[in-house]
């Protein structure tokens, strides 16, 4: 459970990567891998502080791997007004990370002589990869299968241009030429786009036969940085409505996860976006997340060791009442007073040593307390303590508080 993920180049607006959700995996899975090119790279760096980044890296908090080559589409028009399309890959010595790394990191940290010398450091910590094993033969069968095909489009569409209608079922299919393929298609991609835009600006990207391709052949290449990595993907809201049948697994993989946290920080924070949103928004700085994660390597610890299918809320309830005072208590009588901090009298329970305490209140929200009455380390130590100190610091009405670096 938690094991590892990988973090690519976001689909649709807005900054390549979500350093918010890097900041809330590092803190839940034992491995953060990051997969991209030289966009990625200075994404990256300007999202955490370059020297901080090296920490990460030279610590192997993080892992970053670094696509020597990329896939695509072609597109050219022919004479009867249609495209020709194909997959293609290529590569440039302009983007080598011998290049892009070293430039980059002074760019974000400085020209200085320790900034000279942190992206040497940089540069060599980063891992090179490639799509050599990456089969897009296969990826044209699959596209080839109309059905899924028209799925994947429809579902697209009314993800980012949920305004559009055709009036008429929707046509999609890929004709093979003797030099690549052709869409037969009755989309008006005027009248898509001009719904599209409204949320995404031009500048970023238009709808088009291409653009739908590149996305279908994107979610198969997740699927490549899985099997690679041996990981759950990060993928976007718009990279997760055309994955087709083959890599449905992997996406509901992170799905799952994805809810599990959730669903955890609802719990235990009150807030089910409190970790991203708060490194996003600046109100807590990612240097502050860093030095969390010394003593979140337990609690990592813990997850890794649950089975696959465990329920994160239900576990971690399990292994803070197991062998503790809660363990006499009624199942809702504990889940009651370990979750709620509602005030509840230890004299109440009426039998010893619990009475022995006396009228203090037995509440997960005290840490300090809670140390004292269960046995060994337990996982709300880290989250009752460390985590909730860094996130749950109230900034006061109308005020939006950040926590000094």
């Amino acid at each position: 459970m938690f094991d590892s993920i990988t973090f690519k180049n976001s689909v649709g607006p807005g900054p390549l990567l979500d350093i918010g959700a890097i900041a809330e995996a590092l803190l839940f899975y034992g491995r953060v891998s990051i997969v991209g090119n030289s966009a990625t790279v200075k994404s990256l760096l300007s999202g955490i502080p370059p020297f901080i980044a090296l920490e990460l890296l030279r610590d192997k908090r993080i892992e970053f791997y670094y696509l020597a080559d990329q896939v695509a589409i072609s597109s050219t028009p022919t004479g009867s007004g249609r495209h020709l399309h194909g997959l293609m890959r290529f590569s440039s010595p302009q983007h080598t990370i011998e290049k892009v790394g070293p430039e980059a990191f002074r760019a974000a940290a400085g020209n200085t002589g320790q900034a000279r010398v942190g992206s040497s450091q940089f540069t060599r910590l980063i891992q090179p990869l490639s799509h050599e094993g990456f089969d897009q033969s296969a990826v044209l069968a699959s596209i080839l299968d109309h059905r899924a095909t028209e799925r994947s489009v429809s579902a697209l569409l009314s993800l980012v241009a949920p305004g559009y209608t055709l009036g008429e079922p929707l046509l999609f299919r890929i004709e093979q030429q003797k030099e690549g393929f052709i869409v037969d298609t009755n989309l008006d991609f005027e009248e898509a786009n001009a719904v599209y835009r409204k949320t995404v600006p031009v500048e970023h990207s238009s709808l088009s036969e291409a653009y739908l391709l590149a996305l279908m052949q994107g979610a198969y290449e997740a699927t490549y940085y899985a099997a690679t990595l041996n990981s759950e993907v990060a993928v976007a809201p718009v990279e997760r409505v055309v994955q087709s049948a083959a890599i449905e697994s992997i996406v509901q993989r992170r799905t799952k996860s994805e809810r599990e946290i959730d669903s955890f920080i609802e719990l235990t924070m009150n807030d089910a976006r409190t970790i991203r949103e708060a490194v996003n928004t600046g109100r807590v700085p990612f240097v502050k997340v860093v030095k969390l994660l010394d003593s979140a390597d337990k609690f990592r610890h813990w997850l890794h060791q649950q089975p696959v299918d465990a329920e994160l809320v239900k576990t971690y309830y399990q292994a803070v009442v197991s062998d503790s005072w809660a363990d006499k208590l009624p199942a809702k009588s504990a889940r009651w007073a370990i979750f709620t901090g509602l005030g509840v009298a230890a004299d109440s329970f009426g039998t010893a040593p619990w009475g022995t305490i006396g009228g203090v209140a037995i509440s997960a929200v005290d840490s300090f307390l809670c140390e004292k009455l269960l046995a060994g380390w337990k996982p709300h130590q880290f989250i009752e303590g460390d985590l909730k100190t860094l996130f749950m610091a109230d900034p006061g009405p109308g005020k939006a508080k950040t926590v000094d670096a």
